[in-house]
């Protein structure tokens, strides 16, 4: 059986996070890292290239799906984004996103689970308790040492708010009184729980596996959990791998390995 395509996707997308604390998202900043200019975040990437995903299978996807992101090239504030799908005879997505020059920005398989999931163990481990943030260093950063957790209970208006940001017109962010989170805002806490940690003055999500194993829902007081469980050096710049949970009532709902650049080298 051949592969099919999925509708092709096309959005202009918009650099939500332009006052954040991650400078990599000013023009200025990013220039002095080689960039032309301020970075779209890569949550916002990621949102875009879910919309094929649950259109298709719509709450279903969020509560049973997988994706498996790679961030290539940076998108810019206004580019025309393409996203193009198809679906594999095992039923996996393979899927890229485009700029209007054709140019790969991201890469990301997913899928539709049908068992139910492993929980990681660590998912079990004590947060630390709250503390004083700290400027990032390669010194602290210490694997297995959990972070303090990050509460999130997310309104109806803050959902809508995200969709509003991505530009994603699906109903089904918009039904009922607690209507299921987007799978992008879920992904951005992913970065938050690294930023309650640490200041962090710039840095670059480059890729994230994330497992839904139940919907999320606004009005839902969730705790966001990670634990460094790699770090690494390569031409320049620091990375770090997180393996973030996020429980619901002590059940884990969303998991997440999250791979971040932590202190890139800038340009001479």
């Amino acid at each position: 059986m051949k592969p099919t395509a999925l509708p092709l996707y096309e959005v202009r997308t918009h650099n939500t996070h332009s006052s954040s604390e991650n400078r990599m998202h000013s023009d200025d900043v990013a220039a002095a890292y080689g960039f032309k200019g301020a970075l779209v975040p890569g949550v916002t990437v990621f949102s875009h290239m879910t919309q094929p995903l649950v259109a298709k299978h719509g709450a279903a996807w969020l509560a049973r799906g997988v994706a498996d992101v790679v961030f290539l090239k940076p998108a810019y504030d206004g580019d025309l984004l393409s996203v193009q799908g198809e679906r594999s005879a095992d039923g996996s997505y393979a899927l890229r996103c485009l700029n209007a020059d054709g140019v790969e920005l991201a890469r990301m398989t997913a899928e539709l689970r049908e068992k139910p999931p492993v929980i990681d163990a660590r998912s079990a481990l004590a947060p630390a308790p709250p503390k004083a943030k700290e400027l990032v260093s390669w010194e602290l950063v210490e694997i297995g040492v959990p972070f303090p957790a990050l509460a999130w209970t997310p309104a109806p208006a803050d959902n809508l708010a995200w969709c509003t940001d991505v530009r994603d017109d699906l109903p089904l962010y918009r039904e009922g009184a607690t209507p299921p989170l987007h799978p992008g805002f879920i992904l951005r806490q992913a970065n938050l729980v690294l930023r309650n940690r640490f200041t962090l003055p710039a840095w670059i999500h480059t890729a994230s596996r994330i497992n839904f194993n139940s919907a999320a829902h606004a009005g839902d007081a969730l705790e966001i959990r990670a634990i460094p469980e790699e770090k690494w050096r390569h031409k320049g710049h620091e990375f770090v791998r997180l393996y973030v949970a996020i429980l619901r009532e002590g059940c884990v709902v969303t998991e997440i390995l999250h791979t971040a650049i932590f202190r890139p080298r800038k340009v001479a």
